[in-house]
């Protein structure tokens, strides 16, 4: 991601108010598009619903059919997330780009085949009209494969093109929406997920034409990056766990006593997820930052450490680039955690204000202050797994990620039983924060180590079985 990130960061070097706008506008797009675009076209599609006068049933229906196409299709793609990046790292370095394009195919057929299972068991049993299921499954396949090309996009280094393909495919689902609901006054669930499952496949569409066009090759090695898989299972489960820290909690308060059904199919619970719905906003100044500042100013200072241990400079210019990559690594940080408050303290303000006008309860305020606290937290865990990462402290990120998911389940099952809700998540990311801060701390206290002596002396390569298996593969 540092490649695309330098790439916004030059918009930041211009002088002028008008163009920190444009390159604030871009970076939240490229970083956090289909994320806060999802979020943002849902809520209008919601808005428009009810200003026209559909049903509640049918509002609540596409409510929930989105909420559990965004959910699902994220804890399926997440998991491999760090994987394909390391995957697309290495063959990059490599000058193996060859291997990049077929993986893309490789980890969309498996991910979708994931879906496939998931989305039948799933709609078996349900009541809901076959037009609704195929509408639905195709909104839950289509993001699917949006989140995997987002793990390629980056390689890009061209913002515009990224931009330019979500504003028209959103464009595209807006406007059928209108003229679904306004002209032809078709006011159903059915009707705007088809209206989504076209916009977004336009996205779809313009994101493969702009991948293969810079990647150029497909070597028909689809499953090579499954290699990785076995050599650095750590990553994958890191993966796992960060989704289920970050959607866990939804599952346990949909078993409490605010959970609801929607046509016998989905439960859900609006007396929670509409709070954390908004909360999420509040994470996308920290992640463009992140992308933008902190990526960059960290990726230079961390180039030139590795640069001079690599190339053999004098001991005392190491110890100065060390210097200066610790110095680095606690000003971004402070840096986040500075602009994550004025974020936190300007939500609230406009919560306590405008949430009461559109139907919240003063408990859903408190649970919505809860979780942007908890936002705080989960932010500077996120960038502390991302920059351990980088240092390739697997086992850091591991014990992060994966106590950051216990922690939130475990304290959502005590909340529930107490009666509460939004402080569980605030507290899972403090203890996950306190461990990735103790997993930092650790290995920059201890770099040299890492460095110097926890390679081999002797790299020896080995065959992987999943190496072996997908060469006997290939020869049947």
């Amino acid at each position: 991601m540092a490649g695309i990130g330098f790439q916004l960061k030059k918009l930041y070097s211009k002088s002028g108010l008008f163009q920190n706008i444009r390159a604030y506008s871009y970076s939240s797009i490229v970083t956090v598009g289909p994320m806060a675009i999802c979020i943002c076209l849902i809520l209008f599609s919601k808005l428009i619903m009810e200003s026209v006068g559909a049903s509640v049933e049918e509002t609540e229906l596409f409510m929930a059919g989105t909420m559990y196409a965004f959910i699902f299709s994220q804890m399926i793609t997440n998991g491999f997330a760090y994987v394909i990046s390391r995957f697309v790292a290495d063959q990059t370095f490599l000058k193996k780009e060859d291997n990049v394009l077929s993986s893309m195919y490789g980890l969309i057929s498996i991910c979708v085949m994931i879906g496939a299972i998931a989305g039948c068991l799933f709609y078996w049993s349900s009541p809901l009209p076959l037009l609704f299921k195929l509408a639905t499954y195709s909104f839950f396949v289509e993001l699917i494969i949006i989140w995997i090309q987002s793990m390629y996009v980056s390689a890009l280094k061209d913002y515009m093109k990224i931009v330019k393909s979500f504003l028209i495919g959103i464009a595209v689902a807006v406007g059928l929406i209108v003229f679904c609901l306004f002209t032809l006054k078709w006011m159903t669930a059915t009707a705007l997920f088809l209206c989504l499952d076209i916009g977004f496949f336009v996205i779809i569409l313009l994101f493969t034409n702009y991948i293969r066009a810079y990647f150029h090759i497909d070597n028909q090695k689809y499953f090579l990056f499954l290699i990785y898989i076995e050599k650095y299972p750590l990553l994958l489960f890191s993966g796992m766990f960060f989704s289920i820290g970050l959607y866990g909690h939804h599952f346990v308060i949909w078993q409490s006593e605010y959970q609801e059904m929607i046509g016998e199919t989905f439960y859900y619970a609006p007396y929670y997820d509409v709070p954390v719905f908004f909360a999420i906003l509040t994470i996308l100044p920290a992640t463009v930052l992140f992308m933008v500042s902190v990526e960059t100013t960290f990726y230079e200072a961390y180039k030139r450490y590795y640069h001079r241990i690599l190339h053999s400079f004098s001991f005392r210019d190491i110890s100065t680039a060390k210097d200066r990559l610790f110095k680095v690594v606690s000003l971004e940080l402070t840096l986040v955690a500075e602009v994550q408050l004025f974020v936190i303290f300007f939500a609230f303000t406009l919560g306590v204000q405008l949430l009461p006008t559109i139907g919240m309860t003063a408990d859903q305020v408190h649970i919505f202050t809860m979780l942007t606290l908890g936002n705080l937290f989960f932010s500077l865990m996120q960038i502390i797994l991302l920059i351990l990462l980088y240092f390739d402290y697997q086992k850091g990120a591991f014990f992060t990620s994966s106590l950051f998911a216990i922690s939130v389940v475990v304290f959502s099952i005590l909340g529930m039983r107490f009666g509460f809700y939004g402080l569980p998540v605030f507290l899972g990311a403090f203890v996950a924060l306190c461990v990735a801060i103790f997993s930092l701390m650790r290995y920059l206290t201890n770099i040299d180590y890492y460095t110097y002596c926890s390679q081999p002396v002797v790299y020896v390569e080995k065959k992987t079985k999943t190496e072996g298996l997908l060469k006997r593969l290939k020869h049947l």
